[in-house]
């Protein structure tokens, strides 16, 4: 795999093009990455250090097929996938779509052509002028020119591969098939109720809401009846307290069934957007402030919703604390000590006799901080202590720390590290749009979505067909427990139709009869599962339902949304092209062995040593540490200088380092500052305070590097030659033609 990543990196890593640079930045990224040992069989490097590098459609089409690879698709090899991120970071140059999506313009010469395949001009300046818009050669002939060339080398080695029949292996199409419905998924829902949600969701944000409750439970699959009794309990208390006066906070202490209103009489505190389920979210925010919600309907019961403030968003803060234990059920003596401690690390704190990182680790209570200087996770309004949150959002400049205070743990001394507000919507537009597919709210969308679906798939329901179906189903218990059968309907005629569908490019509506339903059910009832037979029923026939009319909407994704039809031959080609290029270059150099020492004799002269040394690199936290160990390291054999790096990297602990290793001129800063021979170096003294030495076991002059050594290199030089020499025998193949005239046209083109 190391060798394909540096084929790839030192055939573009001196163009100039920035689309290729960013493909060697990736390149290099994940060259590092393997060096570092950050990769193995199931897990790569993070993918946020390469979104800067990325277009984000493409960035978003890698993240999905790596999550793809991860989960859902082990037959494919960690080297394919990372052969996969680094073509397709080529493919984004080389997409042979039109301009805005359309047909090409009626005059549009032909630019080349290969085979029977012709290529335009309009084409080649698409995806030219697609990634190299912020390039200052642009249009210059030496950047055309190489376009060009790796235009139609992609062009060249996708035909070929289609000429021996690669997009028919089993492998290409499984995984093709995988791929179309996972990306599938990111289309299937409606855009512009999303885009509602996120709006909404966004300019909720913009303010926080005092709340209070009172909960009668129920379970989301509670019977009728038990539903109805804990909706009217829930509507006499609404009246109790809109209609008799009665105190909200004292009818919560003795109606409430949420656990905490013994402590907090039903006062929620301050809340914001997707801090709580939507529905009750939705009633903290469409409530007035000092009224009461109607009852309201969650997974956990019925709510009556008080509104006791709102003001702006306090945004987010991020604070270090110290925190000196101290609660009601201590001793007098003891809690008055606490506070006196507390007030002395405060008062050294403001003499500046102990940094606050220092104070949190020897003096705090709270263990899980303390080791990292008390600091805590960014929050929001609504995660910490009332009191807690008030007194850091209150701080104004990173750095000023706050008296002690109290809260029911103890008392806290709070430093403020950073605030922000909550961004603009553009900023946060990713992270809404993924936490409402993670919200309950994603539901609506998804409604709107079906509807629109059966609208336009012209879904035709045949009523009395599919009751008569679903109460047959419903007479089974056996539907709750998951072990309904279709058997269990007996003689019921199961060849009726229960709806239609009309798919695109068919001439009659597809039908859809009751052993349809049945199969399905009987696959799947557990995940519709609710309250009582007849629900569970009518919810499995509702799950087919959409399922149908989503395969529906598949079917069309590819000619409704062109960056689909894209994606999805981009990765087909990536597919296409490692399996080409596996065989005739990559495996074909490796297994060569005869033709790869051909290659390093005729080409030794370009694998060559620098001076280099064998060395052991001490550091130490200062000059005296390093005194202390000269004397050992100078005299210690090999073996005991090895010893004394598996000890100092064992041990945590330890008061040095040590690096060993072959180092060539160049390579390590401090072996510039000391003289090149056997022994014990002088002491080197760094910016940042260290103390280093070397001790040098053998040093070696420049020279011809062995195969082996430079094995890496050989074979990627030599898949390097193959491919030229592929390329060509292609460009005969299938007689490539270039309008010169056409080509030179480009040049310098406005």
């Amino acid at each position: 795999m190391q060798a394909r990543l540096l084929f790839t990196y030192l055939k573009y890593k001196n163009r100039t093009s920035p689309y290729l640079q960013k493909t060697v930045k990736c390149c290099g990224f994940i060259l590092n990455s393997c060096s570092n040992n950050t990769t193995n069989n199931r897990g790569f490097a993070n993918f946020a250090v390469l979104k800067p590098h990325l277009t984000g459609w493409f960035y978003q089409f890698v993240l999905l097929y790596y999550q793809n690879f991860l989960l859902m698709n082990s037959s494919v090899s960690l080297g394919k996938f990372v052969f996969l991120l680094l073509l397709f970071a080529l493919l984004q140059a080389f997409l042979p779509v039109a301009p805005n999506g359309g047909t090409p313009p009626a005059d549009d010469p032909v630019l080349f052509t290969f085979g029977n395949e012709k290529v335009t001009k309009s084409e080649f300046l698409y995806v030219y002028d697609k990634h190299n818009a912020q390039d200052s050669a642009r249009y210059t002939k030496k950047s055309v020119d190489e376009y060009l060339d790796l235009y139609i080398n992609f062009k060249l080695k996708v035909k070929e591969a289609e000429s021996m029949g690669l997009d028919t292996l089993s492998s290409i199409t499984t995984q093709l098939s995988d791929y179309y419905k996972q990306l599938a998924k990111t289309y299937l829902y409606d855009k512009d109720i999303s885009e509602q949600l996120m709006r909404e969701a966004y300019e909720r944000m913009k303010s926080e809401v005092k709340t209070a409750h009172i909960l009668i439970k129920v379970p989301e699959q509670a019977s009728p009846e038990d539903t109805t009794k804990a909706y009217n309990k829930t509507l006499s208390i609404y009246r109790m307290i809109t209609e008799q006066g009665l105190d909200f906070n004292k009818l919560a202490e003795k109606y409430s069934e949420d656990p905490s209103v013994k402590e907090n009489k039903g006062d929620l505190g301050y809340l914001t957007a997707f801090q709580t389920v939507y529905p009750f979210e939705t009633a903290a925010y469409t409530t007035p402030k000092g009224k009461i919600s109607l009852p309201v309907r969650t997974q956990f019961g019925y709510h009556l919703v008080k509104v006791d403030d709102v003001r702006p968003a306090r945004g987010s803060v991020h604070v270090a604390h110290i925190l000196i234990k101290s609660t009601e059920k201590d001793t007098i003596t003891k809690q008055q000590a606490a506070e006196k401690r507390a007030t002395d690390i405060y008062n050294r704190l403001k003499k500046k006799k102990i940094t606050f990182e220092d104070a949190a680790l020897s003096e705090s209570d709270d263990k899980t901080t303390a080791k990292s200087g008390g600091e805590l996770p960014w929050f929001k309004s609504g995660k910490m202590l009332p009191e807690f949150e008030d007194i850091a959002f209150s701080l104004k400049k990173p750095g000023d720390i706050a008296p002690p205070f109290k809260t029911k743990l103890g008392w806290h001394i709070v430093k403020l590290l950073e605030k922000k507000g909550i961004g603009t919507y553009d900023e946060l537009k990713d992270d809404l749009k993924k936490r409402i597919e993670r919200d309950n709210r994603s539901r609506v969308s998804q409604q709107y979505f079906i509807a629109r679906l059966k609208k336009d798939y012209q879904f035709t329901e045949f009523a009395p067909e599919k009751t008569a179906l679903l109460a047959a189903i419903a007479k089974s218990p056996a539907i709750q427990k998951g072990q309904w059968k279709t058997d269990s309907l007996g003689n019921f005629d199961l060849a009726k139709t229960a709806f239609t569908i009309n798919f695109p490019k068919k001439n009659a509506p597809q039908q859809y009869t009751g052993k349809d339903i049945a199969t399905f059910a009987e696959k799947n009832q557990m995940r519709a599962r609710s309250r009582n037979p007849e629900e569970t029923a009518a919810k499995v026939y509702a799950i087919f339902v959409e399922e149908q009319l989503m395969a529906a909407e598949e079917t069309i994704l590819e000619t409704k949304y062109p960056e689909f039809a894209r994606l999805l031959k981009e990765f087909r080609d990536g597919n296409l092209l490692y399996e080409l290029m596996s065989k005739k270059v990559w495996n074909k150099a490796m297994e060569d062995t005869a033709g790869l020492r051909a290659f390093y004799n005729g080409n030794n002269g370009k694998y060559q040593w620098k001076d280099r040394v064998s060395a052991y690199i001490f550091t130490f936290a200062d000059a005296t540490a390093a005194n202390n160990l000269r004397d050992k390291a100078a005299k210690a054999t090999p073996e005991e200088l090895a010893n004394m790096e598996m000890e100092a990297k064992a041990n945590k602990a330890s008061q040095f380092k040590v690096e060993s290793g072959v180092f060539e001129k160049g390579q390590k800063d401090l072996l510039g500052h000391v003289e090149w021979k056997k022994g014990l170096s002088e002491n080197i003294e760094s910016p940042d305070g260290t103390t280093s030495f070397a001790v040098i076991t053998e040093v070696m002059p420049a020279g011809p590097k062995k195969l082996e050594e430079a094995r890496g290199y050989v074979i990627a030089d030599y898949q390097g030659k193959l491919e030229a020499d592929w390329v060509k025998e292609l460009r005969t193949k299938y007689a490539v033609k270039v309008n010169k005239e056409v080509q030179e046209s480009l040049y310098h083109k406005k």
